[in-house]
Parts: structure tokens; C-alpha cells; sequence
């Protein structure tokens, strides 16, 4: 580029970055006069959205003309280059400044005005700079400030009502979306580091990181890792002990509300902070006092409002240095990154760089690279054709990749260039690269094999065995194993995870259910099952699963199609965690409402799923409520209190049907773990595993349906075939946990039991010839039922706490209904009344609604999630990566 001619501009030197393009020194050969030129990288010139971005930063600087931001001469085109032609401003930034030792307080406070004046004379305009950090600041040798590189501005939603939004350098797509972290990490604002929408308070903590540095040579928050400055930036305070002694103690009020975690509590308009800055700079030290003139007093009185002010300075920077104290260094921090162009079919498409500084991911069948320290993302230049499977080498300087194109394994650096086709591949499932300069990829059918980083003929390491389908091999650290899995006939609902000494040996199962496992660092394999991921110890030495697997995160997407095996996860080795989180089920999502007797309640605070089922607790604390989306069913357990979030109770099989025990501590559900359709119970704490209760004859399902008050039992329905029935099962050591039938009627169906809270009645559903409906009987059985006036569309009868009452719901209305009992001395019941309580889902197969057992005045609905909505359609959210920094903190907390 040095000694280019773009128009009559001819390029002398490089200066820098900044922004969205490369900056030079150049001379404007028509006016006599040397000039800034940004030039968009030639990488970028393709990119629709880029040039429109780098446009709308020239319409930004347009509209700024001020002594302290450096001004903008043109926006012109050349030879299909597009650059801005800038101010060329002399002098050294402040990075470079600061890099020779702190600045004196005086000239701190000088330069920090002049950057105030031209932060405030932008934020007049509607405009957010969102990347002050002193490399964005120079001071000229006349000790002027230019405030440079509005490149990530953006207007402000509240800009003034003159300002003309065609100058608006709001940017698009990804941009300006939350959950895409702009601005660089040191400097960036809490909010901004969440991916929340930056305005003018993210500009003043951003000046107040500044101002920290000047006057201490420190950045505020330092870290080894990125993970350890973006956690600092979240969840630390910065040491004030490190500034200079002797400072005005307003400095300290000052710095304070700039830093301010909460916006709403930080400094709200440049301009008060300037006016503050303004009155420290009339009285840099603060000790300055004003005494008469005719009287002059004693030495010890006059010395009272000197020490007075050094106690009050003195108490402020205590106060500040207990309240901003350092937290500890490692925080768990997470962030969200918008991406465009995803695609999920059958393969794995994102992968982390081993220390955790970047990521790619495969969009529109190429591959994108995503430093965690830049705006946004960019293509490797060279990849062209469709692309699977990208891997980090060790070092984090070059990927492999597969090709659906040529069906070759390939490698590329990642600053771009011409791929090196590594050996042919013609069904890649899951790949690994070694320290050993080795890559393992999986080949289904075929086994799992070898080949070189520097190219050459792929060998066979595990072999397949009866037709398995093998996935996702990692060397284990000092090569002297391999994970894998396994799936039957491709079967990834069934897969299982294997490891087998190199170069030769037995494998060994591992994982009887789950897929995609990877070794850690930390000592633990993780793994994915059923939309989320488990993690359990594991002994390096011994090769062996050391303790029970804990689910350690929630809703990870799984690679579609019929060559999926793939988790959509990376975890680097120094603990950053990426993933794709699994798709809402915007279609059938339902969800858990709480409302009254007169239909008044709003939706419990759960994620979206497909909720099927709700249980009260006996004690009216908690509620177990059962998910089915077709693929997956779990139990989850939720504090009514609402001091935890919705916790997973089961993570093997398909769970359904929740039932509490009496004492509220226990929960029974179906579960087909184990190949049949049995009832489990197991601790609502999830402390202990479930143990099975039931064993169902071949062709034979269990459902449980009602604790028995009285005695250590439950009802449960017998399915097979088309016969329904009701049973007991006892659970007493006493009785051999013995199941005997309870209502059996041939030629009909029972099911919907539900025992009185005094354990003397159960009332059913049964589908008697010309009496269909819900019937109440005694218990023990005495011959006596009744049938209820409730007609053949009831279903899912529920008693009232007292026992006075029956409510259920009829199927084709979606509507409460209740029927008042009297038991005693003759049975009667009255007509049926309906409550103001419907709209909720009701499917004949689960029970959809229940009442608090303890009040008796409220009721758990299964609703649709578009009720409530505008549109009654549930919004689709763009794709995106979520990321968590120094993940292993939580992992090792979580399963140890």
C-alpha cells in the first residue's frame, strides 16, 4: 500500500487500525497538504454490509465539527477502493502517553476536560462513541485533544429532535442487535460487555476507565485472559488505593460515578461530569480556604476546616477503596454473539481456539473467524467451498476443515490464503487435532482414522464393530487413548460413549447414554444428552468415570439431519465455553400459569418448552411439571418461592407423568430408561438416582397417577393394548411392594385416579357403555360408585383440599368445572359450576392443570405461550453463539 496513488492521494506510511479500515499517512498532492486516509480492508470491499457501515461512519464524522474531534475532509472512491480522508493530527495518544507513567492530576484533568467537551459535543448530536480508550485519543504537542475513531458510533434512541437520522450512523444487521459486544474489553461499559445496548452513561464509564489510567499508568480492570478483564469489567470495582495521594477528594466522587455498574446510578449527562471536572480543576487540591480578612484566628482553629477536609478526604477514599476492593479474579461471565447464515445439517460448525481468544463457525458454507476482541466477525479468505467440521490446530494458527464439495479434509491459516488438501474424507463424523500434529476424525461406518496435519494417507485407529456408527474422537492427553461414540445403526438417540487404548486395545464403555464427549483439562469428560450437557470426573490414569454425571448447561443445539452426531459445543483449554443453544419450539410451546378462582394469574417465569403436565407439592412449595416436545420429556422441579430457577430432575429416557409423594419429598413418574414403560421414584432434590418401582409385563405401560393419603402407596394405570385399568402399588416393606388392581370394568377404561385428601375416596374416569364420565367410590372398595354429573366429556378429576368438592375440565371447552360432594350420611353431589378458568391446553393423555392442595384457591394451567401476545405467533430469535469465560470455575463447582 506505501506509495499507492488513490486519486491524488499517494500513501507515505502506515499509521494504524481503527475502526472498520487500515489508516495512512498521505499526501493530498491538489491542496498541498498531508492527511489521514482510512481504507477498507480489501477483504471487506465484498461485504454489502461493511460498506454500508463504513459509509454511515463517514456520515458520522460529518456531522461532528469540533476543536477536540478530529474533523473529516471527504469520503471518496478509487479503483473500486472506498476510504474516508481524514484530519492528520501530529502528536502521541494517550496509550502511548500513559505507557511512560502516569500523568500529574493537573494535566490529567485538562486533557480529561477536553475529552468531556467533545464527548458532550457528540452525545448534542445523538451520537455514542462506544470505543473511548486512550489508543482513540490524541494529545498534539500543543497539548490539544482529538478525539479519533467514531467507527463503532452510534445515535443514540433518544437523540434530539433536529437531529437528521439520515445521518445516523446506526449500523446494521449484527450491530446493533443486543448481545453483540462492541468496543474494546478494558474500556467497554458493563452493559456493553453483557451485549446490552450501549448509550451516553456507556461513554462516560468508558471515560471514567480513562481517567483511571491517567492518573494511576493502570488500566482499572487487567487480566491475564480476556475472560479475567470482561469478569472485571462485570463484577470487579477498581482499586482507588492505586491513585495518587493528595488527590481532591472529589476525584473520588467523580471516578465513583463514572464507574457506577449500574447506568441508572452512574454520571447521566456528560455535560454535569465536565461542570464537575470544571469545579476540581478551580481547586485542584480541595484545601483551599476562604477567611476574613479583618480578623485573623488562632493557628488551631484555623487549622480545623484543613484537617476537617483531609478527615473527609480521607474517609471518601477509604470508603471508596472498602466499597471498589477487588473481587475474586475469576468470574464467571457470559456473553451472546448475533450470527447470520447458520446452518445445522449433520455436522459439528463451530469450534474455539485452544486458549480461548477466538472462535469460527461455518455460515452461508463458508467459514467465519470471530476474535472475542473484535467487533464482529470476518471470512477466512480462501474458503469457498462447502465447509463441516472446522478444528484449531494447538497453536490457534491454522484450521482444518472438511468439504462437502470434494469431500476432502483440508487446512488453511487463519489469516487466509490457499487450503492444503490434507487426504480424501468422505463422510466426516467429528474431528479432533492433537498436540502431536495428528488429526482423528470419525468416518461412520467405517471406523475412526488418522492422518497428518502436513497431509498423507489416513490410517485406521478403531475399527467399527456390526454395522456402528462412529463419532467425534479425541486423543486423550500423552496419546495413549482415544475417545469416541458409538451409535447402533446411527442411532444417536441410543449412543453410547467408548474409550479404547492406542495404539491397540480394548475399548471400554464409558457412558451408557450420551454423545460427543470431550476430555477437559479440569478432569472431567462432558457430554451431550437429550438438549443438554452432563459432565462427570474422570481418572486420567486409570481411564475411568470417577462419579455420578451432573447436567452442567441446559438447551444445546444438536446437529439435525440423518448424518447428525454432532453437539453444537467447544470448550478451550483455558475454560472459555461456546455453544449454539437449541431452537425455542415456537409451535406447540406452552406455558405454567398460577391463577385464582376468578382466572387472574400471569405465567410462571420458566423457559420456553413444551410443558405437558403440572403437580403441586402436598405442602404447596413446590411444582414438578413434565416437558414433551416429541423428542425429549423430562420431569423439572420449580420453587414457588421463586428464589431458584426451574431445575431437571431426569436426564435418562423419556420421563412423564409427575406424581408427588405425601411427604412432598419425593416425586414418581413413567420412564422408559430401561427399555419399558415402568414408574420410577426418586428425590425431588435430585440428590440420589431414581429407583424403579414397577416392572410392566411385555407390551404393558405404567402410569402414575395418586399418592394414597392413609397409606405408603400410589394408584397407577395399567395400559396394554387398549385396556386401561387402575392399580395399587404398594411400597411397603411389609406388603412386598406388591401391585394388585384396583378398578378393573371389562369392556371399558379406567384412568384419571385421584384419592380424596383423606384417603376414604377416589374418584376415576371410566368409559362404561352409556356411562361414560368421572365416578367416585369409597376406599377400600365397599361395591358402592357414583357417577358424577359431569358428563361424558370430563376428564382429570381433582378433589379440593377439604374433600367437599370435585373439580375436572372438559376437553372441548378448555374449561374448569367444579361439582360440590357430600359424602356423608347419604352420597350426593350438585350440578355442575363453571369457573371463569379456561383457556388452557387440554390433551386427554397428560394431566394439564392442578390445584394448590394447601390453599385451595389456586390452580396450575398449561397454556399456550402466544397467549397474551399481540399477534398470538411466538417470535423467532436470530441465531447466535453463547459464550462463557472461565467456565471450568463453574464446572468444578458444580461436579466434582
Amino acid at each position: 500500500m506505501i506509495g499507492r496513488t488513490l486519486g491524488h492521494y499517494t500513501i507515505e506510511s502506515r499509521l494504524g487500525s481503527g475502526g472498520m479500515g487500515e489508516v495512512y499517512r498521505a499526501q493530498d498532492t491538489r491542496l498541498g497538504r498531508n492527511v489521514a486516509i482510512k481504507v477498507l480492508p480489501e477483504a471487506f470491499a465484498r461485504d454489502p454490509e461493511r460498506i454500508e457501515r463504513f459509509e454511515r461512519e463517514a456520515k458520522v464524522l460529518a456531522s461532528l465539527n469540533h476543536p477536540y474531534i478530529a474533523a473529516l475532509y471527504g469520503f471518496e472512491s478509487c479503483e473500486d477502493q472506498r476510504f474516508l480522508v481524514m484530519e492528520l493530527v501530529e502528536g502521541e495518544t494517550l496509550s502511548e502517553r500513559i505507557a511512560r507513567g502516569p500523568i500529574p492530576m493537573d494535566e490529567a484533568l485538562k486533557t480529561a476536560h477536553q475529552i468531556a467537551e467533545a464527548l458532550e459535543a457528540a452525545h448534542e448530536k445523538g451520537i455514542v462513541h462506544r470505543d473511548l480508550k486512550p489508543g482513540n485519543v490524541i494529545v498534539t504537542t500543543e497539548g490539544k485533544v482529538k478525539v479519533l475513531d467514531f467507527g463503532l458510533a452510534k445515535a443514540m434512541v433518544n437523540a434530539p429532535a433536529n437531529f437528521d437520522m439520515s445521518n445516523s450512523p446506526t449500523l446494521t444487521m449484527s450491530g446493533t442487535r443486543a448481545g453483540v459486544i462492541l468496543g474494546t474489553a478494558a474500556y467497554m461499559s458493563p452493559e456493553q460487555a453483557k451485549g446490552f445496548a450501549a448509550d451516553a452513561r456507556s461513554d462516560i464509564f468508558s471515560f471514567g476507565c480513562l481517567l483511571y489510567e491517567m492518573l494511576t499508568g493502570r488500566q482499572p480492570f487487567q487480566g491475564d485472559t480476556l475472560a479475567e478483564v470482561m469478569a472485571g469489567v462485570i463484577a470487579r470495582t477498581p482499586d482507588l488505593a492505586l491513585l495518587p495521594v493528595n488527590l481532591n477528594p472529589r476525584i473520588f466522587e467523580l471516578l465513583r460515578r463514572c464507574l457506577e455498574k449500574d447506568p441508572r446510578r452512574r454520571w447521566q449527562a456528560v455535560a454535569d461530569m465536565r461542570v464537575d471536572i470544571e469545579v476540581i480543576l478551580a481547586d485542584p487540591r480541595g484545601l483551599v480556604i476562604q477567611t476574613p480578612q479583618a480578623s485573623r484566628r488562632p493557628l488551631w482553629k484555623r487549622s480545623i476546616p484543613l484537617l476537617v477536609g483531609i478527615l473527609a478526604g480521607g474517609v471518601i477514599a477509604g470508603f471508596a477503596v472498602w466499597a471498589l476492593k477487588p473481587l475474586p479474579a475469576k468470574e464467571v461471565t457470559r456473553f451472546v454473539f448475533p450470527v447470520n447464515g447458520f446452518t445445522f445439517i449433520g455436522r459439528q460448525i463451530l469450534n474455539i481456539s485452544p486458549d480461548g481468544t477466538q472462535f469460527v463457525y461455518v455460515s452461508g458454507n463458508v467459514l467465519q473467524l470471530r476474535p472475542l476482541l473484535e467487533l464482529e466477525s470476518r471470512p477466512i479468505p480462501g474458503v469457498t467451498a462447502d465447509t463441516r467440521n472446522p478444528v484449531f490446530s494447538p497453536d490457534g494458527r491454522s484450521i482444518v476443515f472438511w468439504t462437502m464439495t470434494d469431500q476432502t479434509l483440508k487446512r488453511i491459516p487463519t489469516i487466509g490464503g490457499a487450503p492444503i488438501t490434507l487426504c480424501a474424507a468422505d463422510n466426516v463424523y467429528g474431528m479432533s487435532w492433537d498436540t502431536d500434529d495428528q488429526i482423528v476424525f470419525g468416518q461412520g461406518i467405517k471406523g475412526i482414522f488418522r492422518v497428518s496435519a502436513n497431509a498423507g494417507k489416513p490410517e485406521v485407529v478403531v475399527a467399527a464393530q456390526n454395522g456402528e456408527v462412529l463419532h467425534g474422537p479425541q486423543v486423550l492427553p500423552g496419546g495413549k487413548a482415544i475417545l469416541f461414540t458409538s451409535a447402533a445403526g446411527g442411532n444417536w438417540d441410543q449412543a453410547k460413549i467408548f474409550i479404547q487404548p492406542l495404539p491397540s486395545g480394548e475399548r471400554k464403555l464409558l457412558v451408557d447414554a450420551g454423545s460427543d464427549a470431550r476430555y477437559l483439562p479440569t478432569g472431567h469428560i462432558i457430554y451431550y444428552l437429550d438438549g443438554n450437557l452432563l459432565a462427570a470426573p474422570f481418572d486420567l490414569k486409570t481411564l475411568a468415570v470417577t462419579g455420578r454425571p451432573i447436567p452442567v448447561v441446559e438447551g444445546v443445539r444438536f446437529a439435525e439431519g440423518p448424518n447428525a452426531g454432532s453437539a453444537q459445543f467447544s470448550v478451550s483449554n483455558t475454560g472459555t465455553l461456546i455453544y449454539a443453544p437449541a431452537p425455542a419450539t415456537t409451535e406447540r410451546a406452552t406455558t405454567v400459569s398460577i391463577v385464582d378462582a376468578k382466572g387472574i394469574g400471569t405465567p410462571l417465569d420458566l423457559p420456553e418448552n413444551v410443558y405437558v403436565s403440572a403437580r403441586f407439592a402436598p405442602d404447596g412449595k413446590q411444582i414438578a411439571v413434565g416437558t414433551d416436545d416429541g423428542r425429549a420429556a423430562d420431569i423439572w422441579v420449580y420453587d414457588l418461592s421463586g428464589k431458584t430457577s426451574l431445575r431437571r430432575l431426569t436426564f435418562s429416557g423419556r420421563n412423564l407423568y409427575p406424581v408427588w409423594s405425601g411427604d412432598s419429598k419425593r416425586i414418581l413418574f413413567q420412564s422408559d430408561r430401561e427399555k419399558d414403560a415402568a414408574i420410577y421414584w426418586q428425590l425431588a432434590d435430585g440428590t440420589a438416582m431414581a429407583e424403579r418401582l414397577t416392572k410392566p409385563e411385555a407390551g404393558t405401560s405404567h402410569i402414575p397417577e395418586s399418592w394414597m393419603p392413609r397409606e405408603e402407596g400410589f394408584s397407577f394405570q395399567v395400559v396394554k393394548g387398549a385396556d386401561e385399568d387402575i392399580w395399587i402399588h404398594s411400597i411397603n416393606e411389609k406388603d412386598g411392594k406388591k401391585d394388585t388392581p384396583l378398578i378393573v370394568v371389562a369392556g371399558s377404561n379406567q384412568h384419571d385416579s385421584m384419592f380424596s385428601p383423606d384417603g376414604h375416596w377416589i374418584a376415576y374416569r371410566s368409559e362404561e357403555s352409556g356411562k361414560t364420565g368421572i365416578y367416585v367410590e369409597p376406599y377400600p372398595a365397599t361395591g358402592a360408585k357414583y357417577l358424577l354429573p359431569a358428563g361424558p366429556g370430563a376428564f382429570s378429576p381433582v378433589w379440593s383440599p377439604n374433600g367437599k368438592a370435585v373439580f375436572f375440565h372438559r376437553i372441548r371447552a378448555g374449561q374448569l368445572h367444579s361439582v360440590a360432594i357430600q359424602p356423608q350420611p347419604t352420597f350426593t353431589s350438585s350440578d355442575p359450576v363453571d369457573l371463569p378458568i379456561s383457556q388452557f391446553q387440554h390433551l386427554n393423555i397428560y394431566r394439564m392443570y392442578d390445584m394448590n392442595p394447601v390453599d385451595g384457591k389456586h390452580f396450575a394451567l398449561i397454556r399456550a405461550a402466544s397467549q397474551g401476545t399481540n399477534n398470538g405467533a411466538a417470535s423467532t430469535p436470530p441465531p447466535e453463539i453463547h459464550v462463557v469465560v472461565n467456565w471450568f470455575e463453574e464446572l468444578k463447582r458444580l461436579v466434582k
